[in-house]
């Protein structure tokens, strides 16, 4: 089974890096519900971090198969820190 890492930077629209943004990784499953003939797109949990001071951040993944996604959240007000 092959590995991988999800590498990534968090930045302000100004280019100032993010430092300790909630990053959440989700995996993103297609599930056929054969009663409606219909498929349905659930996700999955996997893992979360914070950036760095730097605005980086990586997740490693065993399944190099699937969809991603990342969902990012900042509790600090838009510019970065002074």
């Amino acid at each position: 089974m092959a590995h991988a890492i999800i590498k990534g930077m968090v930045s302000y629209r100004n280019c100032c890096p993010v430092g300790g943004a909630v990053i959440i990784l989700e995996r993103i499953d297609s599930v056929f519900n054969e009663e409606l003939n219909e498929e349905h797109i659930k996700n999955v949990y996997l893992d979360y971090t914070q950036s760095n001071r730097c605005g980086e951040f990586c997740f490693p993944v065993s399944d190099t198969t699937a969809t991603y996604r990342i969902k990012v959240f900042d509790n600090h007000h838009e510019g970065g820190r002074s």
